[in-house]
């Protein structure tokens, strides 16, 4: 499961010339504690709340301020879990997403993120994630397929992405919990294998970051 299955545009992102007041304002109305800067799709950074009202010059434009500006933000095909963590360790209520031009798409709100809490526990219950990266002359379904049954395991979902046109970056979702014989096969046949998500491991860290998730809500 990837960011772009969570880019919503229901949150509207300021501009460098709204004034702070508009900032408070929307965040108020949108019940988010930070709003993405964007000027022409290109992303400028993200504002918080606290940061404003601190400041307390709400007549000022966003440009005009000495605010600091962090820029956090996640890519399109990055796995959902990495939106988790830097949202957790950003601790941020909306996370701006950029495309492969570093173009500003949307974003992922924590709300949106416990609304479809239904479909990540469903999919990290289940089993295991393994994200391979390959060149695209060498990638065969068939192959893949045949190294996880040929491991008593099946695939219950899988992404495949591609990269410049080179390389397929190929998040698969795995019936076993234990992916160490599946990884193995996979070493010897020469794949890259990204990133695991061991189901055991993944689900403690998934409940601590949505509890957060949960405590920036005020739920």
């Amino acid at each position: 499961m990837i960011v772009q299955e969570f880019i919503s545009n229901d949150i509207p992102p300021l501009h460098s010339d709204d004034m702070l007041s508009k900032a408070l304002e929307w965040m108020s109305q949108f019940k988010v504690a930070d709003l993405p800067i964007v000027d022409n799709r290109k992303y400028i950074g993200i504002i918080s709340e606290a940061d404003i009202i601190d400041y307390n010059k709400l007549d000022e434009k966003i440009s005009e301020t000495s605010i600091h500006i962090e820029r956090p933000f996640v890519y399109v095909h990055q796995h959902v879990y990495e939106l988790f963590r830097l949202m957790t360790k950003h601790n941020i209520t909306v996370m701006p997403v950029m495309n492969e031009k570093d173009e500003y798409v949307g974003s992922v709100s924590a709300k949106g993120i416990i609304q479809n809490l239904a479909k990540i526990t469903s999919l990290q219950s289940a089993g295991g994630i393994i994200v391979l990266t390959i060149p695209f002359k060498d990638y065969s379904a068939v192959q893949i397929a045949n190294i996880i049954e040929g491991n008593d395991a099946k695939i219950l979902s899988m992404y495949v992405e591609s990269h410049d046109n080179n390389w397929l970056e190929i998040t698969i979702q795995v019936s076993v919990e234990d992916v160490s014989r599946i990884l193995q096969t996979f070493y010897r046949y020469n794949y890259q294998v990204k990133t695991v998500y061991q189901s055991s491991e993944s689900e403690v860290d998934l409940k601590r970051r949505l509890d957060e998730f949960w405590h920036f809500l005020n739920i």
